[in-house]
């Protein structure tokens, strides 16, 4: 009898911990599978409230309600933070869910090549209760060198560089920023998609900004600048007019000729060039 009454229970208990459980639930997802070393590496974090009363998400003294485990491939613990995480407040209405974009650079220390792996762990309003997410990989690579520039920079020795990646099946150009003595990545950006009909122009102006146009469809461009600690600073996409398609100075200034900024039509349901890391023309 006392068997089956502690069966009863442990099953009681089994069935209780389920149901807690599913209280809460977090799932997690890079917006992309491959990034280039030095760039920003951003998720998806997304927090579904299956209670009856809104769920408020805050941080304590010292203490995030949102933290991230890092792991790289063959280490078997975690990349310890840098910082520790400040997310804003966050609200999750009952029989609702919410979604946050977190970057994971600023936090942890990403500046090597090779497999990660992520898991999201949302601390309750009561500092201990905490729900954990999906296992998610992504893939810091360095890509393939396309062009370098060496620059001197606030006393620094700077390889400014434009590299070719693979990213979700295309060929995508990104800029990199690497001290020359330390071979530290200080930033990396997306450039744009590149099909390989025309060679990249690329032009390193006079205030250390490298300029990259590269064909990315028959018939559009992609024109973006980057900045010499690895900051993306202008990005567009352009629509070929005729004629000859150039970077070309004038006035002291880089300008594209031969085409023209494109903007998305209203009732457009998609657009021309589906990149997996960027919309045309935002910054």
């Amino acid at each position: 009898m006392k068997n089956i009454i502690s069966m009863i229970l442990a099953a009681l208990c089994l069935i209780l911990a389920g149901q807690a459980a599913a209280q809460v639930e977090v799932r997690v997802q890079p917006v992309r599978k491959e990034f280039l070393v030095g760039e920003n590496v951003a998720l998806q974090v997304k927090i579904e409230n299956f209670t009856d009363r809104t769920v408020s998400l805050v941080n304590s003294p010292g203490r995030s309600w949102l933290h991230f485990t890092v792991t790289r491939g063959g280490e078997h613990q975690p990349i310890s933070p840098n910082v520790i995480p400040n997310f804003p407040r966050l609200e999750v209405p009952a029989g609702s869910s919410r979604t946050v974009t977190a970057n994971l650079r600023p936090y942890y220390n990403l500046g090597r090549d090779g497999t990660y792996k992520v898991v999201a762990t949302v601390r309750m309003p009561d500092m201990q209760t905490t729900y954990s997410s999906n296992r998610a990989s992504f893939l810091l690579a360095n890509g393939g060198t396309v062009r370098n520039f060496t620059v001197q920079s606030r006393g620094e020795r700077l390889n400014m560089s434009v590299r070719l990646l693979r990213v979700g099946g295309k060929d995508c150009l990104f800029g990199q920023v690497t001290n020359v003595e330390s071979r530290v990545v200080l930033g990396a950006c997306y450039m744009g998609q590149y099909l390989n009909f025309m060679q990249p122009r690329i032009v390193l102006d006079s205030a250390q900004n490298l300029h990259v146009l590269c064909q990315a469809t028959p018939e559009y461009f992609c024109y973006a600048i980057m900045d010499n600690r690895g900051n993306r600073r202008h990005y567009k996409v352009m629509k070929r007019t005729g004629g000859p398609v150039e970077l070309v100075s004038s006035g002291g200034a880089i300008r594209a000729i031969g085409l023209t900024p494109y903007e998305r039509p209203k009732s457009a349901e998609d657009l021309p060039i589906r990149s997996t890391a960027e919309r045309p023309n935002r910054d």
